[in-house]
């Protein structure tokens, strides 16, 4: 085979290589973005009283600003400096349209630890 016909055929397997690369790289970040945002956004609300969903949702934007184009942060469960739980939704940036990483993270003061677990999306 020619050189620059085996060159013509190898560049779409080349760039599709490269994009699903990125693709998959974008969507671990993603994940992770989300599960840390997740278990900051619980340890923040644990420590807010009334204004637990407002500093809930600003620390989980601020924490995944770079990994998602659109956040989402529900306040799930609330005891003021206790625990909380907060569930982020995280809009993954790339081709396809529906592709969502949630994420429930908590936060409990007494003994202290925090933690994440996957959570089903809402419905769009």
């Amino acid at each position: 085979m020619d050189e620059a016909v085996a060159l013509v055929m190898a560049a779409p397997v080349v760039a599709l290589s490269l994009w699903a690369v990125a693709f998959v790289g974008g969507q671990s970040n993603s994940q992770t973005r989300a599960a840390v945002a997740a278990e900051l956004a619980a340890r923040a609300a644990v420590d807010s009283g009334t204004e637990a969903v407002d500093t809930a949702a600003r620390v989980a934007l601020g924490a995944t600003l770079a990994a998602c184009t659109q956040t989402g942060a529900v306040l799930a469960h609330h005891d003021p400096g206790a625990s909380a739980a907060v569930t982020i939704a995280c809009r993954v940036p790339g081709p396809r349209i529906h592709s969502r990483v949630c994420v429930t993270g908590y936060a409990q003061t007494r003994p202290a630890t925090t933690g994440h677990v996957r959570a089903p999306c809402p419905a769009p």
